[in-house]
């Protein structure tokens, strides 16, 4: 009757519970018949490969369900900016001519002439352009606009022989 009983009491249990119990119930019987070290190795490996298995349930919940099917769509977007890849670094700015760009932005009027007057000191016969003798740089142009202000810049680097540029500093 108390077997009954415990099959009754497992069948209402969910699943999961079900395994754990029934589990615990092969290793009390095997733990009551024996003390030897190799029952409680044995039923310990019982429990694991019992575990591993799974259930029924577990095979079912892979089938197909009728439950809809949602697709995600990231956030981020897609890529639209073409990658170019960077000018070729200089190894050297010693006889070099630097170019300082202000951005408008956390005191680079206060940082970019320390800049330069450090750059003099480490890399001789570097030539520094001050920012103030070049126009503020700006953001880009959104892709597919004219880009008359890069190009009037780009232009201005050539004319006074930039060789490397400074452009302001984070803020």
């Amino acid at each position: 009757m108390k077997h009954e009983k415990n099959q009754r009491d497992l069948a209402i249990l969910p699943n999961n519970q079900k395994r754990s119990e029934v589990m615990r119930a092969i290793l009390q019987q095997l733990l009551r018949k024996s003390d030897g070290t190799a029952i409680c190795i044995l039923a310990w490996f019982i429990m694991l490969i019992l575990f591993a298995a799974g259930s029924p349930q577990d095979a079912a919940a892979s089938a197909p369900s009728a439950e809809p099917l949602y697709n995600v769509v990231s956030p981020i977007g897609e890529r639209t900016v073409k990658m170019t890849s960077m000018a070729p670094r200089l190894d050297t700015l010693a006889g070099k001519t630097v170019c300082m760009v202000w951005n408008s932005a956390f005191k680079s009027d206060v940082t970019l002439p320390v800049v330069g007057e450090t750059l003099k000191k480490q890399y001789p016969g570097v030539k520094i352009v001050p920012y103030a003798d070049m126009p503020n740089a700006f953001l880009p142009e959104p892709p597919g606009t004219p880009r008359k202000q890069s190009e009037a810049l780009q232009a201005l680097y050539k004319e006074k022989g930039c060789d490397a540029v400074i452009s302001g500093n984070g803020g």
